[in-house]
């Protein structure tokens, strides 16, 4: 009988990649992505101890050329990376994935699957190295998200050196709101983290919060003193950015505002700034704006916040409903195929859809304490999450997604979740504005 396709995913076996093929990847890698990105890599520890040894590298991850960055960083040796499984549905990767004996990972939900790959790579492989992105996606605030719940488990679990890999630029070479890349200046650090002595002697907890601490980093904030530039060949630096800054600063209305070209504005009332290569935020006269877009982006986390925690908080929208192919692979940059169309609605219980499902009714629920976030992984025009294990792509009729992802992981975390955000972060800070220049 003919496997599907999933089943395929599931059967995979790991093994460490072949030096010669890796050497090959990276030089293509190299020539696409190190050269463009001016790549500039600080090594605060001799790699050549751990030749010969199981090696773990956390890192942040801000876009999606971090593989590459990552393999620059510590200088082209074989890594089996983990990545998103729903990625090894997609033939555009099928082969990269085979070459590189990628291990998938289902985002925010256990997967055995995955441990038992990092273990035959990590325990059984000779000299094996896994890298892995702790935050399970990559961010769209353009600072790094927290790890994931049961981070510093694992890496208790595994007990051998960790190494931390920071890179900075990244998110500003593929902001989250654009597909189009805009090259310039990356930098990456490299740094031992723990030793096996010393993750016998911390705990699990301490563990996340020394990873957390580790890899955190703010790219507007980066360059806000070096100033570099990020070259999009059109000029169109806020194109889409409405996908991420979806609530005006100065009226409050959400899903009125527009980026086009340099402009971002709100259709509303008026509320405009151009956003440069540099991705410095000026206002238009007499309007409010944050900042930096991070700033906005958080000003629009607490204000989720304070909605969520009313005790008739909805959200509904239409969208459409997409699945993967039982058999084969998705084509055509695609993510999913579509299958119905209906309502998605969000309270304080979970996430719930009503609609249609291949032409037939259907309904499904989420409650809310299985349910830390929903992912965004290319930009923010779709978002997906699994029920029952079953990948569920979903597509608003507006760029509402990030509104989406925002209340999901508030009400997760309203309700008490174990993925709460970092303890340093201030759900009552005030609004910091960019200056006005009129």
């Amino acid at each position: 009988m003919k496997q599907t396709t999933d089943q395929v995913v599931k059967s995979i076996k790991f093994k460490k990649p072949n030096a010669l093929v890796n050497a090959v990847l990276s030089r293509i890698a190299g020539v696409i992505y190190y050269g463009p990105c001016k790549v500039d890599i600080t090594r605060n520890v001799d790699l050549k101890q751990f030749k010969g040894k199981p090696l773990l590298v956390v890192a942040n991850h801000a876009s999606r050329f971090d593989y590459a960055f990552v393999n620059f960083a510590l200088k082209r040796r074989p890594i089996n990376f983990v990545a998103a499984e729903n990625e090894f549905h997609r033939s555009k990767f099928k082969l990269i994935f085979k070459l590189g004996h990628v291990i998938p990972k289902r985002n925010f939900v256990p997967d055995t699957k995955t441990i038992r790959g990092m273990s035959q790579i990590l325990r059984r492989q000779k000299a094996g190295c896994v890298a892995i992105f702790p935050c399970g996606m990559s961010t769209a605030s353009g600072a790094q998200q927290p790890s994931v719940a049961g981070t510093g488990k694992m890496i208790k679990h595994f007990g051998v050196d960790v190494l931390a890999v920071r890179i900075h630029g990244g998110y500003l070479v593929c902001p989250k709101f654009d597909v189009k890349e805009r090259f310039g200046k990356v930098e990456i650090e490299v740094d031992h983290l723990f030793t096996p002595a010393q993750l016998q002697q911390l705990s699990p907890d301490e563990i996340q919060g020394k990873v957390d601490e580790a890899l955190f980093c703010d790219d507007y904030q980066w360059n806000a003193t070096r100033q570099n530039s990020y070259n999009r060949k059109d000029g169109n630096y806020a194109q889409n950015a409405e996908q991420i800054l979806y609530k005006c600063p100065k009226c409050g209305t959400e899903m009125q505002m527009e980026g086009v070209g340099k402009t971002i504005r709100c259709k509303h009332c008026g509320n405009e700034a151009t956003l440069d290569d540099k991705y410095n935020l000026t206002p238009a006269p007499d309007s409010v704006v944050p900042a930096d877009p991070r700033e906005w982006f958080d000003w629009q986390r607490r204000q989720m916040r304070k909605t969520v925690q009313q005790p008739d908080f909805t959200l509904e929208e239409h969208v459409t409903l997409g699945l993967m192919p039982k058999y084969g692979y998705l084509k055509n940059n695609k993510v999913s195929l579509p299958a119905g169309e209906g309502t998605l609605r969000l309270d304080r219980s979970g996430l719930s859809y009503t609609g249609t499902r291949e032409g037939q009714p259907w309904t499904v629920s989420i409650p809310s304490e299985l349910l830390p976030t929903i992912c965004l992984p290319v930009d923010g025009s779709f978002f997906y999450t699994y029920a029952s294990g079953e990948f569920l792509c979903f597509t608003p009729d507006v760029p509402s997604c990030m509104r989406w992802s925002l209340a999901v992981e508030e009400v997760y975390r309203t309700n008490g979740g174990k993925w709460d955000n970092y303890p340093w972060f201030d759900y009552d800070a005030p609004l910091k504005l960019a200056p006005n220049k009129d």
